[in-house]
């Protein structure tokens, strides 16, 4: 088997493959490639019949997470259990695990402190560690799933951890927890004390860049430096990899065995032991678990003289890992780290031939982002046509200077405050300069691409033509290899120009809560618009809150490849109606603002100043509003001011496909008005004003315009009670069908100039 444990590890990934993409064509094409080496290469029968077992076995024990559904539920019960892994402290929450006593689903632990709350005052924190046996009386719910496309499926993401359940604690009165023994509670609590004395001895600052790169963990990275390094694809330089191991033994190995404390005999064995503890230290990932494994294994090798080919022993390694915990396979990281590391030592040949360090760096990053792009777009939406050259920058920034000092930056806490002071301050000057570079290449440079998740078979495309274009190269046939280089990119370039050749337009309701915000793509991509982008708000000033935008609107825009918004529409100024709109003008170009006359002017303002060349429109009644001849409508209202906000609102009247009406938030005696002015109004859709308040939706309105369907914008179970009963009945009795966000998620409606069709997120 000496040199083929290869074949085993691929039909390891064929076996995952089939059960996470059902791909059974895969799988069938895998066995008939096998009998054909079998036969007509000769292939060793034990390397094949290892092979076979090693297909069915992986094919067997691959759990498959069941799609999720959108239920509510919750049960209040006592659960006794014991902490399994990190118990993740930080000023946002503390979190963690617990693995019940006779159960086989686990249940997520959050607690959120209260604002200026110190989680390490928290008597019980110390109490709080892997293995801890701890009992709670708590209300258990299952946790929430996306109900929007391209959100983010929370429920489906804790499935993959075998966490069935969630609970919220109030406080700790309802949790009582004793510390267990033994190794792995020992190192887990040293890791506890490592990552408080850091945050104690280093700026905030400082701080959150030793415990990520040292410890990996980045609960207190900011997030805009997260989302930066992830547009690069340079996410992999936060995360402990096989760098930052090697960098660690080789720092030891030196101080060891060049200092002459102890024998390289004696090296060797420590650095077998440090190893396992170190990836525990450094938070069990399974990246830092894959690179300690293997540097511990090479060890032990290189003591024992045994030789043996690195893709055999990464092939091995490979499959112990899924063998010990199967539903690792659907943890972005070990994907991640597996695919660049296989990739790599695929390629070692290639890479080994040049001389110069500069064009070496090149060629790692070139493999390592080519490996893992279709990931990437599977995960993010994005790929960075400059990401290669930025790695090729940072990652020696990285490799010989920030890696190195974050270690330094453990030893020597206990040094005199003012020295650590000033290395603090001299490493935030140094490293402020560098984020500033990647941030201004991140705004002034190539944007990068967003775009769809590759097809299945486009996934195969890429990556079968990315092995030949590297054999090529392997081979110096240039020529050859870039005609299959084109190749490999084109799944790219098909899957992101796909929404410019779609023969459909798409009207999205987005489910958002209590609020609205309605995005509309033109058939071909010839035009994007968007009426409302309403939030989240803090009740106690009423100010919107990020998370509607990023996690909802942003996340399909990104998925969708939209980059470019040729207007917003905001009916009037309510936080539920264009409280995301800040942060859509942060990131995405709009041509044109459209608001009523009646519009808070100071909102005004600060929109303009997001982005100062932005168009501000002002309509009323009787204005026509057209974009590019693809997406039209006419302004119905507001015709004079009505004194109140909601009445204010823009009524839209579009055709896309079917004859649409949208009326923001108005009352019964706006309805009333249109219906004078508008006598013969013929409506098929109906956006429901207000969220379906009894203020809204008349009896004689909907009789008068007759919609075959009616959408509702409203948040589950809020405390407005919304929609009305009374409204709901007058639809119903009136033949209307009704769609509603809280019950059926995100709505669409896919349109050609003929008719279209409704789709719901949720079934």
């Amino acid at each position: 088997m000496r040199g083929y444990w290869h074949f085993p590890a691929a039909a390891a990934v064929i076996a995952i493959l089939y059960h996470l993409l059902d791909i059974k064509w895969l799988f069938i094409l895998f066995l008939l490639w096998m009998i054909w080496l079998k036969f007509q290469r000769n292939l060793d029968t034990n390397v094949w019949i290892i092979t076979v077992i090693s297909l069915s076995v992986f094919t067997y024990i691959i759990p498959v997470i069941p799609h999720t559904t959108f239920e509510e539920s919750s049960l209040e019960a006592e659960i006794t259990g014991e902490i399994e892994g990190e118990v993740k402290l930080s000023s946002k929450q503390i979190q963690f695990t617990i693995n019940p006593h006779h159960s086989s689903s686990k249940l997520l632990v959050t607690y959120f402190p209260e604002k200026d709350e110190n989680v390490r005052s928290i008597p019980i924190h110390h109490k709080l560690y892997h293995g801890s046996q701890c009992t709670l009386h708590q209300s258990m719910e299952i946790p929430p799933s996306s109900t929007n496309p391209a959100q983010f499926d929370f429920r489906h993401f804790l499935l993959q951890k075998e966490i069935t359940q969630q609970t919220v604690l109030e406080d700790f009165n309802h949790i009582h927890c004793t510390p267990e023994n033994g190794v792995l509670p020992m190192l887990y609590k040293l890791r506890t004390k490592l990552l408080e004395n850091i945050e104690d001895t280093w700026s905030v600052y400082s701080a959150p860049w030793v415990n990520a790169i040292v410890f990996g963990d980045s609960t207190e990275m900011e997030e805009s430096v997260t989302e930066l390094f992830q547009r690069f694809g340079l996410s992999h330089i936060i995360a402990i990899s096989g760098t930052h191991v090697t960098l660690i033994i080789v720092f030891l190995y030196f101080i060891l065995v060049k200092g002459n404390i102890i024998t390289k005999e004696k090296a060797h064995v420590f650095l077998i032991i440090f190893l396992p503890a170190y990836a525990i230290l450094a938070g069990a990932n399974p990246p830092v678990l894959r690179a300690a494994s293997m540097m511990a294994v090479l060890l032990i090798l290189q003591k024992f003289r045994f030789k043996l080919p690195y893709t055999d022993l990464f092939s091995i390694i490979f499959m112990v890992f899924i063998l010990w915990d199967p539903y690792i396979i659907y943890n972005v990281g070990f994907q991640f780290s597996f695919a660049v590391t296989f990739a790599i030592l695929l390629s070692q040949q290639w890479i080994s031939e040049t001389k110069s360090p500069i064009w070496n760096v090149f060629q790692v990053s070139f493999v390592a982002q080519m490996a893992i792009l279709p990931l990437q777009i599977y995960y993010f939406n994005i790929f960075h046509p400059l990401s290669i050259l930025m790695n090729l920058v940072v990652i020696p920034y990285f490799t010989f200077f920030v890696i190195p000092l974050m270690y330094v930056f453990v030893i020597i806490y206990v040094l005199p405050g003012k020295f650590l002071e000033l290395l603090d301050l001299g490493f935030a000057f140094v490293h402020e300069k560098v984020l500033f570079f990647i941030a201004t290449m991140d705004d002034h440079l190539f944007p990068p691409i967003y775009l769809d998740q590759l097809p299945v078979f486009g996934v195969v495309v890429y990556f079968v033509s990315f092995f030949l274009f590297m054999k090529l190269l392997e081979q110096k046939q240039q020529k050859q290899a870039l005609i299959i280089g084109i190749i490999f990119i084109l799944p790219i370039l098909i899957t992101a120009s796909k929404p410019y050749f779609q023969e459909e337009g798409i009207v999205t309701m987005f489910d958002m809560g209590q609020g609205d915000a309605i995005l509309i793509e033109a058939p071909k991509r010839e035009a994007v618009a968007m009426i409302d982008a309403g939030s989240a708000f803090q009740f106690e000033n009423m100010e919107p809150t990020r998370g509607v935008y990023k996690n909802i609107i942003r996340a399909y825009f990104h998925q969708r490849g939209i980059k470019e918004l040729d207007a917003i529409i905001i009916t009037h100024d309510d936080v539920d109606h264009f409280g995301s709109v800040f942060y859509i003008l942060e990131e995405v170009k709009v041509k044109e603002l459209i608001v009523s006359p009646y519009f808070e002017k100071e909102l005004l303002k600060e929109f303009q100043e997001l982005q100062p060349s932005i168009e501000i429109t002002q309509v009323e009644a009787g204005h026509l509003l057209n974009f590019n001849d693809a997406i039209s409508f006419q302004v119905l209202a507001p015709d004079g001011d009505a004194g109140d906000s909601n009445d204010n609102s823009i009524v839209l009247y579009a055709n896309l496909g079917m004859k649409w009406l949208f009326t923001g938030d108005i009352s019964k005696p706006v309805e009333e008005k249109l219906l004078e002015h508008y006598p013969v109004l013929s409506v098929d859709i109906l956006k429901a004003a207000h969220h379906g308040s009894k203020t809204s939706t008349s009896e004689a309105f909907i009789e008068a315009i007759r919609p075959q369907a009616a959408l509702i914008s409203v948040g589950r179970n809020n405390h407005y009670n919304h929609p009305n009963e009374e409204v709901l009945e007058v639809l119903e009795s009136n033949q209307v069908r009704v769609y509603r966000t809280d019950n059926q998620g995100a709505i669409q409606f896919f349109y050609t100039e003929e008719g279209g069709t409704f789709s719901t997120f949720l079934p």
